[in-house]
């Protein structure tokens, strides 16, 4: 299928994913995180729209779920949502890479089990983004073709391994699994599919901010329809409540 693309800046992607977020339906700290998130997506050569439509959407039509819970066990911590429904990884993201987080603080190697989101690749756009300091952090989930997605962090650079013609976009809701540190007793993901791209995130977040992010025009228009959701009219009554600079905001 051919798509029309168009490059958009790191600042649009910061300012309009956040309010597309909250258009959604998430809380506007989380839509910020969710925002920095996809703006790792874009460092990776990822369209970041692309893999934002998805979540937006399940998170504003009730598909997915923000109440999450932790039920740590003895060999993996598994994070879930509380009704059953896939994890909204806007609201997920952020707790996954907080725990790592805290294991990595104390030196402790663990196994994150998150049950089910509705975009598994914003998991690792959110644990990516936390910069968080520990090598090496692996996070894997299945492909709807039978393969499975490797994200593998490691002294600033990302692996990113997937089957030829597998769009890392279009993979859930699935269930992901990351590793800090590689655990002993857990078994290794199955042997990696034939394709595995290496990156530079520095040299990737220096080309995003000097050519633009390219983006599918269709899921553009998703992010920024989702955006609108968060405005407010124009009206001398919003001003007066809070929006704008106040009731003589029209200079």
């Amino acid at each position: 299928m051919n798509r029309t693309a168009s490059p958009v800046s790191l600042n649009e992607i910061s300012f309009y994913f956040t309010r597309a977020a909250v258009g959604a339906g998430a809380p506007f700290g989380l839509a910020e995180e969710f925002a920095r998130a996809s703006a790792w997506l874009a460092y990776l050569g990822l369209d970041p729209a692309r893999c934002a439509v998805p979540s937006l959407h399940a998170l504003a039509g009730g598909a997915s779920s923000g109440a999450l819970c932790v039920d740590d066990g003895h060999e993996a911590t598994r994070i879930r949502s509380r009704d059953g429904r896939p994890a909204c990884a806007i609201h997920a993201g952020p707790v996954v890479a907080d725990r790592l987080a805290i294991e990595a603080g104390a030196g402790s190697e663990c196994l994150l089990v998150l049950a089910q989101t509705d975009q598994p690749v914003l998991i690792a756009a959110a644990i990516a983004a936390a910069e968080i300091d520990a090598d090496p952090i692996r996070i894997a989930w299945p492909s709807p073709d039978g393969g499975r997605i490797v994200v593998e962090l490691t002294d600033g650079t990302v692996e990113l391994t997937v089957r030829d013609g597998t769009d890392p976009a279009a993979t859930g809701p699935a269930e992901v699994e990351i590793a800090l540190n590689r655990p002993a007793g857990v078994s290794e993901p199955p042997a990696r599919p034939p394709r595995s791209e290496t990156t530079l995130l520095a040299a990737g977040k220096q080309r995003a901010a000097r050519l633009g992010v390219t983006v599918d025009e269709s899921a553009w228009s998703e992010v920024i329809r989702f955006f609108r959701k968060c405005l407010v009219p124009s009206t001398a009554r919003s001003r007066s409540s809070g929006a704008g600079a106040g009731s003589i905001d029209n200079a």
